[in-house]
């Protein structure tokens, strides 16, 4: 019986083999996962100074929306992630002057 060729693990189970990350692909996953954080736990700190109630359901579902990103931040597009990166400074700078930091 001749010898099959050996396969890469991955192939082997019916997945595919994803190169592991450049440095500079790690240090951007890690810059987006930071201000995905910041930004949760902003609007948390709002949620928990929020009277009223229509405006803790506002940041509430800003939160969840937030958060499902989070959730899925592995599996983030590179323009995903871009826009995490150019947007999200600002908008973490405006929640901390709401939160009067």
């Amino acid at each position: 019986m001749p010898e099959e060729p050996r396969k890469h693990i991955t192939e082997a189970v019916g997945g595919r083999f994803v190169a592991p990350l450049s440095h500079e692909e790690r240090a951007e996953h890690e810059r987006v996962r930071t201000l995905l954080r910041a930004v949760m736990s902003a609007y948390n700190g709002l949620i928990g100074t929020a009277i009223d109630e229509s405006r803790r359901a506002e940041l509430e579902a800003e939160l969840a929306v937030h958060t499902e990103r989070f959730r899925r931040v592995v599996g983030l597009s590179a323009e995903e992630r871009a826009e995490v990166l150019r947007t999200y400074p600002d908008l973490l700078a405006r929640l901390r002057a709401d939160l009067g930091e």
